[in-house]
């Protein structure tokens, strides 16, 4: 029997520090599969691209690598990481990880019921929510829920649909804004029309993005952006960015107050 270079675990892990009470009306966000952080330059241009940001969601983080200073560190933002696997040589975990530049008041993950072949590892999700203020100030109920994910992949649609119904369950009880974002792995119209139905069933609209289609990605979009209850005010595909197999998006949102 060939051992596995990984093995599974759930864990969360919350480090350094938030620079704002609370977030809103006008939020900036970046959403980034970092390729487990693999590529030359990475560290600059995330930098780079994480300056200013409110919001950061990223697929494929990494915790126990030469990087954690960044995110221990850090005093413009809370960075909460949720590992669903690490590498048992290296003792690197890998997961989903949210910065925000306010502290979540809530905040949990779940990981997928099924496993991914060869590598047998699972995905993650993570759900953070933020206390959220108007142009005013005033500090508004319900807060903002951000549900940070990576989807399974490699797996039959049906394992897929499961672990999208349990992404999805994350959402039943909240009444107020959303962002729902991260690398859904919708390589086939059967996975994002499914995708899809769920997410009207739940009034998410998905933010449109003018992008090609890659050849790396079988010239399917992977990585979406859905909200409820934000204005879209600008997105921008960051294509001259190549420190990863994906391009970094950012996006700025408004709260719609009323």
């Amino acid at each position: 029997m060939i051992k596995s270079r990984y093995s599974a675990v759930e864990s969360l892990k919350v480090m350094g520090r938030a620079s704002k009470n609370v977030m809103g009306p006008n939020i900036s966000v970046l959403l980034w599969n970092v390729f487990k952080c693999k590529r030359k330059g990475w560290q600059n241009d995330f930098a780079s691209l994480a300056e200013d940001k409110d919001l950061i969601l990223l697929q494929e983080a990494i915790l126990n690598s030469p990087f954690d200073g960044l995110f221990y560190q850090s005093s413009e933002h809370q960075w909460i990481m949720a590992s669903s696997f690490k590498n048992v040589k290296s003792n690197i975990e890998t997961g989903v990880k949210t910065g925000s530049s306010v502290m979540a008041s809530k905040h949990f993950f779940s990981v997928s019921a099924h496993s991914e072949p060869v590598t047998n590892t699972k995905k993650m999700m993570l759900a953070t929510e933020y206390p959220l203020a108007n142009s005013e100030g005033t500090v508004l109920e319900p807060s903002l829920l951000v549900i940070n994910t990576h989807m399974i992949n490699f797996v039959s649609f049906e394992k897929f649909r499961a672990h999208l119904d349990q992404a999805f369950q994350a959402l039943e009880h909240h009444h107020g804004p959303i962002l729902f974002a991260g690398d859904f792995n919708t390589w086939n119209r059967k996975r994002m029309a499914y995708f899809n139905e769920l997410a009207i069933s739940c009034s998410l609209e998905e933010v449109q993005i003018q992008r090609q289609p890659r050849l790396g990605h079988l010239f399917r979009h992977l990585d979406h952006i859905y909200c409820r209850g934000l204005r879209v005010v600008d997105v921008c595909v960051h294509t001259d960015i190549h420190s990863s197999d994906h391009y970094p998006i950012s996006l700025s949102l408004q709260f719609i107050e009323g």
